[in-house]
């Protein structure tokens, strides 16, 4: 298997593969399978039992259940019980066509019957994709934006469905709006973590580096005063917020560097200094995996520089 490709939120353009509506009752299962691409469950109405690797999960009418590729995953309704969801597979990106697969993978199978869902082989070696930037629940109660997040997932049906021109288009902002609601709840404006029982630390160190991105932080100065080591701060950082601190720091600075170089008054070395980068080669290089072009042909492309 490949290691995954990372996917942050300048990155996130989802392609919807397959989206339905359905209806169950205690008769309803889904045996224990794999599925090679992101799954959200919305559910609507009554309940259902999950199992995502060695978790249990009840969910709700209001529920979103976030199923990520190749890890194993079943449903069934309780006794005497009944539930209705919509469910949408997608890829964070499109892969292109050589990537792709059928939805009869999903469509085709017979679940009722089946102890266990055949694994088809040859998408296991299937490029998986992993976000970064931000982190999924696998279970979310969407509670007073549930109806918004009802009439996103009715309207990606609509489409999946009619199939109108452009319908690819208005699906992935269908798709983007749901996740951006996502985040919305399960965040904070900075991107912790609304349940991580460190947010108040967290959210010190982020705003030490709004505020001092230029030069070198006290962070661990931060951290010593609620009583922890470095070491551990950095990686309840990394949890809460999907980051490292040293790549959230990364974020502020590259801001900074793309409004000076948009401004197009200092040469590329000063501004590589104003943002605490003292070495020019490094920060080029840094700008360039971030943003996906060298800072000079940033600038100059801005200003229309030939």
């Amino acid at each position: 298997m490949s290691q995954p490709i990372p996917i942050g939120l300048l990155q996130l353009a989802p392609y919807v593969r397959y989206v339905h509506y359905n209806e169950g009752d205690e008769r309803y299962r889904v045996p224990r399978r794999v599925i090679y691409d992101y799954e959200f469950i919305y559910v609507t109405r009554g309940s259902a039992c999950y199992t995502l690797g060695d978790v249990d999960y009840v969910l709700r009418a209001g529920d979103l259940h976030i199923i990520p590729p190749l890890t194993l995953n079943s449903c069934k309704v309780p006794e005497g019980g009944s539930f209705a969801y919509y469910a949408c597979h997608f890829d964070p990106i499109y892969l292109g066509q050589e990537q792709d697969f059928s939805d009869d993978v999903y469509v085709k199978v017979d679940y009722a019957n089946l102890p266990e869902v055949p694994v088809q082989e040859g998408l296991l070696v299937r490029q998986t994709l992993q976000f970064t930037d931000f982190v999924l629940p696998a279970v979310h109660h969407s509670g007073a934006q549930s109806h918004r997040f009802g009439d996103r997932f009715a309207e990606l049906l609509d489409l999946f469905t009619r199939k109108p021109f452009g319908y690819q288009v208005r699906m992935r902002a269908c798709l983007l709006d749901v996740i951006g609601l996502l985040l919305a709840d399960t965040h904070t404006s900075e991107g912790i973590k609304q349940d991580s029982p460190h947010k108040a630390m967290i959210a010190e160190i982020i705003e030490l580096m709004r505020q001092g991105y230029r030069s070198e932080l006290d962070i661990e100065g931060i951290v010593r005063s609620y009583g922890m080591t470095a070491k551990y701060a950095r990686t309840l950082f990394k949890q809460a917020t999907g980051l490292s601190w040293t790549r959230y720091l990364a974020r502020f600075r590259m801001e900074r560097a793309k409004e000076l170089l948009r401004q197009g008054e200092l040469s590329v070395s000063e501004i590589a200094v104003l943002c605490g980068y003292e070495d020019l080669h490094y920060f080029s290089r840094l700008f360039k995996k971030l943003e996906g072009m060298p800072p000079r042909a940033y600038g100059d492309s801005l200003r229309g520089t030939p």
